[in-house]
């Protein structure tokens, strides 16, 4: 059978007004650690620029008529901020009801070391955080890359992760799946598996754990976003997607969503540009 689906990551509310905010020596620093931050003309308040970018791709999904959209986490920056998440919550609800729509936690939705209190405040908010569904011959699954980044005050849960990642894959396996994608917020890794730890990657040693299982269970292409830019690396077979962001870039790559298609036991993808999509994609 085939599909697509839309892809998409970091609408982050609120995100274009916080970095309006900083210093030179706040954007310097940050630019020491690979995050590509850019000096605003003038403060911005409010979210208008998020709005208007995840409104854009909502309404293209509705046009293009995927078979799921997934959003791959942070989508709010402040999740304190109850206008943030309601506007996000309204935008969301614009996805044709016959579309379902997938969250995944990030960061600035979990935390970037979970508590049992943040980690309630997501699933109030968004539902599950680790859970899986079926599509068109191919199974989905969606991780709390939270989780796997800093389980240090929940470890609990990490042990949950991986026992729910292993016998979830297992049943898919048994139950003849053709393909098996995983979504998350951070990438795995985003050159190579072996690269070492930073703030955008999920640690070495908890990496190794969640690369082990996918790959025995032979797991086609993780999906993530995080980087707010464009990353596609590989472990073998395995393909490790970080997709650039609907709201603030951080790269090259504009604000923006990812188109995958999957053909049998073949699984393409396309970034594109919020004003350069498809007027259709071929089935």
């Amino acid at each position: 059978m085939s599909l697509f689906f839309i892809q998409m990551a970091d609408p982050q509310l609120g995100m274009f007004a916080f970095f309006s905010g900083l210093t030179d020596d706040e954007i310097e620093e940050r630019r020491r650690r690979g995050i590509n931050a850019r000096k605003a003309p003038a403060k911005i308040t409010g979210f208008a620029d998020e709005t208007r970018l995840f409104t854009q791709a909502i309404e293209a999904a509705n046009r293009l008529k995927p078979a799921f959209v997934v959003v791959c986490g942070d989508m709010t920056n402040d999740p304190d901020d109850e206008a943030q998440l309601a506007e996000v919550m309204r935008i969301g609800h614009l996805l044709d009801r016959n579309i379902p729509l997938h969250w995944v936690a990030g960061n600035h939705d979990a935390g970037d070391a979970p508590t049992a209190e943040t980690l309630v405040r997501y699933r109030e908010r968004f539902g599950d955080d680790n859970y899986s569904f079926d599509n068109g011959g191919s199974h989905f699954v969606v991780i709390n890359s939270c989780v796997c980044f800093d389980p240090g005050q929940v470890p609990h849960e990490w042990d949950a992760l991986v026992e729910f990642l292993s016998n979830d894959l297992q049943a898919a396996r048994d139950s003849g799946c053709e393909d098996i994608v995983i979504f998350m917020h951070h990438p795995l890794f985003m050159d190579d598996p072996e690269e070492a730890d930073g703030y955008f990657v999920i640690p070495g040693i908890r990496r190794k754990v969640i690369l082990d299982v996918l790959k025995a269970q032979g797991v086609s292409a993780v999906f993530a976003g995080h980087l707010h830019r464009n990353a596609i690396a590989s472990d073998g077979p395995l393909q490790m997607v970080s997709t650039g962001p609907v709201g603030y870039p951080l790269g090259d790559d504009p604000s923006g969503l990812r188109i995958v298609r999957i053909y049998g036991d073949t699984i393409e993808h396309d970034y594109y540009g919020l004003d350069d999509l498809p007027d259709s994609v071929a089935p």
